[in-house]
């Protein structure tokens, strides 16, 4: 968003350094709603302004809060204006799902003729700007959210597959769908399904095989932008931060392998505890 404002002949706040101190910062939340017992999607929006003048443009009617709206899924795209600095917007059924893309402006809705601020840069000083109905005057970061009514746990995301491709006695690892598929080559299949339902030997399936995955899931999660358009991934930050643990970004091996480890213990290490 703010590369497509850098050539407007006019400041714009959020943009470089046309404002030296002011700010405007958006939080946003999404929930489910359910109306007349259908599900509806709730955006809960709340806008900081910390510049007067920009302020006084809204106060007076001459410019309004408002939010792009965009869902490649859905091809939904609409400029929606906000009539408040904290509300929320409703969706109908089907119109966001998916990957959400929210990009947060103030937009003048009345010609103004001399528009100029106390904050702006010295290269802006002195000059009075007119500002046109549907000019942005004001910017913050995109922000992404997803969107999916079916929470899905992680380990719902996980499947075993035989695969001829693999060396008959070892596995491996995709990543690069919606779900992780463990491609086990045919030896290891036959150990696997025998194993897996054994009280005193399946740990060490998930010691290994487990662990392995989510380390491996750990790794494309620090390490690649772009991750979280997978189920898996989602689903696997949100089980992190229920556990309270946070990924570095470009994380060292030592590192994920330890919180791989934490993630199966109790199919791991504490069974086999128990089991003694």
């Amino acid at each position: 968003m703010k590369s497509n404002l850098k050539a407007l002949p006019y400041p714009v706040l959020g943009r470089s350094d046309d404002f030296v101190e002011s700010a405007f910062q958006t939080t946003v939340d999404f929930d489910k709603h359910t109306i007349d017992d259908v599900d509806h999607i709730r955006l809960r929006y709340g806008f900081l302004l910390s510049n007067d003048e920009i302020s006084d443009l809204i106060s007076s009617g001459s410019a309004s809060y408002a939010i792009d709206i965009s869902c490649t899924d859905t091809l939904y795209r609409q400029v929606l204006f906000c009539a408040e600095a904290f509300g929320e917007l409703t969706f109908l059924p089907g119109e966001l799902y998916g990957k959400v893309t929210l990009e947060p402006m103030i937009i003048i809705t009345k010609t103004v003729s001399n528009f100029s601020a106390k904050d702006l840069n010295p290269e802006y000083r002195g000059i009075q700007f007119k500002l046109a109905a549907g000019d942005t005057i004001a910017i913050d970061e995109t922000i992404t959210r997803f969107i999916e009514f079916d929470k899905l746990r992680f380990e719902s995301l996980v499947r075993i597959q035989t695969s001829d491709d693999v060396p008959s006695d070892i596995y491996r690892f995709e990543l690069d769908t919606n779900m992780i598929t463990i491609l086990m080559g045919r030896n290891f299949r036959s150990i696997w399904d025998i194993y897996r339902e054994e009280r005193d030997k399946a740990p060490f399936l998930a010691m290994s095989v487990y662990k392995d995955c989510i380390l491996a899931a750990l790794h494309s999660l620090s390490h690649n932008d772009g991750d979280d358009q997978f189920k898996w991934a989602r689903a696997l930050e949100v089980k992190l931060s229920v556990m309270g643990i946070k990924v570095n970004r470009e994380a060292e091996i030592d590192e994920l392998n330890v919180i791989a480890q934490q993630l199966v213990a109790k199919l791991s290490v504490k069974r086999l505890l128990k089991n003694a």
